[in-house]
């Protein structure tokens, strides 16, 4: 008697190599998460804008009062920038973390790129070269007759400057999270960090055309440019 045996083919499914570094998954954001880094970064930034008004009377209501004009009639600068965007980061970790304390490491490496890559370095580096450029006009009076033209300069500089302080930073925030946290860590710029520089757009527009009535209507937009940061911050998660 004859055995026949059918060849069988056995067809397996490959799953991801979670290890290979080439599959995340990002675990699901809570609402209350979400409320508590929207609420902090907003409580941050509030904090930011109250400490920067400078109070004009004992009473509660002239206090308010001031820190309304201080929102309506402001020219912020680099400083300030700098100084709402760590309150905003701050905020919006510690809401994060209150409600998400299993992703606490991610948070804070993100709000280590966030504030060192995305803000402090790239406002240094426009209040810096704006300054810079104005000093060299100051020095050669022949350039002061054409105010347009040098708004227009004092612009065009504070907008190279702000493009080199971001791929600066990035480079910086990289290697101070692997000294920090000791790993590697590779995060290239990527749209949402050319988006967030919407604020320093606005800086580089005040302090190009400072005393006019354009850089105080951009200034106006420059706390709620940063609400991001610190609602990101306070978000992030750990890919699996």
């Amino acid at each position: 008697m004859t055995l026949t045996v059918n060849n069988i083919t056995t067809n397996f499914t490959t799953f991801p190599n979670i290890n290979n570094g080439n599959y995340k998954q990002k675990k699901k954001i809570s609402g209350i998460t979400k409320f508590a880094s929207a609420a902090g970064s907003t409580i941050g930034i509030t904090a930011a804008l109250m400490t920067i008004s400078k109070k004009s009377g004992g009473k509660l209501s002239e206090y308010f009062k001031n820190f309304l004009n201080t929102i309506k009639k402001a020219e912020f600068n680099d400083k300030n920038v700098i100084f709402i965007a760590s309150a905003s980061t701050a905020g919006g970790f510690a809401g994060g973390a209150l409600t998400d304390s299993k992703n606490i490491m991610a948070k804070a490496k993100e709000g280590l790129v966030q504030l060192i890559g995305n803000y402090i370095i790239p406002s240094l580096f426009v209040g810096a070269g704006i300054n810079l450029n104005k000093k060299i006009i100051d020095a050669n009076t022949n350039l002061k007759n054409s105010p347009k033209s040098l708004k227009l300069m004092y612009f065009l500089t504070g907008m190279a400057s702000l493009v080199t302080g971001v791929l600066f930073g990035n480079l910086v925030s990289e290697k101070l999270n692997t000294n920090i946290f000791n790993e590697k860590s590779v995060r290239p710029v990527n749209w949402k960090d050319w988006a967030e520089q919407f604020d320093n757009v606005c800086l580089v527009t005040s302090m190009a055309t400072t005393g006019t009535t354009l850089a105080k209507t951009v200034s106006k937009a420059i706390p709620l440019a940063h609400f991001l940061p610190g609602y990101i911050t306070g978000t992030k998660t750990e890919n699996k």
